[in-house]
């Protein structure tokens, strides 16, 4: 095994690999092994490794598991011997196309191809499962709460998988030495915002708000954000959501679906989100959704105790969501918070004379910085929608100064809560009678 040990430590520091950094990939793989086993396997002391490890560390390291296990290559595989397989298939790729050009026949060599990415029935974001099984377990274990200091490498990676290039390509993308992206990817190498960008523009990511989070994230600037720890595991749009809705100064919105999520009971919130699963509960989704709400109400009512500024359509109010108990309960919470200085409730009635924008409901932010505009969130039922073109957000601005218009007093709001409250009892107990 001396030569199996030589070569894994020449690939790993070819690669810009830590022990610690193949552990964890090898863990992506369900291969179990701790940090020093990788050590002692690197410095020829563990000398049986399993057939499964060391097939997984080719796999990891992107080599043919013969060239790992020391085999000499063939005369004409010689010159590719180390390279990676996504290198060896791009320098085939160009051989043929010459070979082509010049109408000689095709060599033909069994080189392996780079792995594809497979089709995954969960790999799409979709209105029943917005997260995936393995996020959902991440975010749930017990230490998900961990920042890993490779901050960017692991979405980066999901990225371009699903743009179908291999690392090689990758690093053409940016001009780069080979195995540039690798390192990258590993958390060794830190891409300047330049190469950021158009790593990013390649594999898709075109929004600007979106690429700016990214190279902040990868400057460390984002470390003690509350919510980086899901940065790696979310769907971006909503991790652009958290952190403006984090640094928001202001958050005007307009419920005409659901009390707004963070003015929502834990009970109700539960409720909601067992509704838009709904037939499928999908009670691990729900749990997770539900976490990540309750981290924002906490960052966003006890830490920081932003402005909320809520016009609620009053048939909301009315809708027992969850049974009356949770909807007893959700009207309690309201009637709290409406006491507190930062949050305003209006509740807005139904019948002629009231103004009822169109689209339904809709989110403003107000961030930080002189001048800098508003921004808008429209919930959709994939994915939220950012609007930030000034002419859209002044619409905004405006249909939710005509609600709060048409709406009742804010400072009798905790006396219509009331009585809606007492509305639900009564009726309640009329049912049951």
């Amino acid at each position: 095994m001396d030569m199996f040990a030589a070569r894994l430590d020449e690939i790993m520091k070819r690669r810009g690999l830590t022990d610690r950094n193949v552990r964890d990939k090898l863990a992506e793989l369900d291969v179990k092994v701790s940090h020093v086993y990788v050590v002692q396997m690197r410095q020829g002391k563990a000398t049986n490794p399993t057939i499964g490890v060391v097939k997984a560390l080719a796999e990891v390291l992107n080599v043919r598991t013969s060239w790992l296990l020391g085999e000499s290559d063939p005369s004409s595989d010689a010159p590719f011997a180390g390279l990676s397989n996504a290198s060896r298939e791009a320098m085939r790729v160009m051989l043929e196309l010459a070979r082509r050009a010049d109408r000689l026949a095709p060599i033909g060599w069994d080189i392996p191809p780079p792995p594809q990415l497979g089709e995954r029935a969960d790999a799409k974001l979709s209105a029943v499962h917005p997260y995936l099984p393995e996020e959902v377990e991440r975010a749930l274990s017990p230490d998900a709460d961990h920042i890993p200091p490779n901050r960017v490498g692991a979405r980066l990676r999901e990225l371009r998988l699903k743009a179908e290039l291999s690392t090689a390509e990758a690093d053409l993308v940016v001009g780069t030495e080979a195995g540039w992206v690798d390192g990258v990817e590993a958390g060794s190498t830190t891409p300047s915002t330049r190469m950021l960008q158009q790593l990013l523009s390649r594999y898709g990511v075109m929004d600007p708000f979106q690429q700016q989070l990214f190279a902040a994230a990868a400057r460390g600037d984002l470390d003690d954000r509350w919510w980086f720890p899901y940065f790696q595991r979310l769907p971006m749009w909503l991790v652009v959501f958290m952190e403006m809705e984090d640094s928001s100064e202001l958050i005007r919105t307009f419920s005409s679906d659901s009390v707004p999520p963070l003015l929502q009971h834990p009970e109700y919130a539960v409720a909601v989100r067992q509704a838009a699963h709904h037939p499928e509960t999908a009670a691990d989704q729900v749990e997770f959704g539900v976490k990540i709400l309750r981290d924002r109400q906490r960052r966003l009512l006890e830490e920081r105790t932003t402005k909320i500024w809520a016009v609620i359509q009053e048939s909301v109010l009315l809708d027992d969501l969850g049974g009356t108990d949770v909807q007893v309960a959700q009207l309690d919470l309201l009637i709290e918070l409406a006491q507190r200085p930062e949050i305003t409730i209006q509740i807005n009635p139904g019948g002629p004379g009231r103004y009822r924008p169109r689209g339904g409901p809709f989110t403003l932010m107000r961030l930080p910085g002189d001048g800098r505009p508003d921004v808008v969130w429209l919930p959709h039922l994939v994915e939220d929608l950012l609007l930030s073109d000034m002419p859209l957000v002044k619409a905004y601005h405006m249909a939710h100064t005509r609600l709060s218009m048409s709406a009742g007093d804010p400072d009798r709001s905790g006396n219509g809560l009331a009585r809606i409250r007492e509305r639900v009892v009564r009726e309640a107990l009329t049912g049951r009678g």
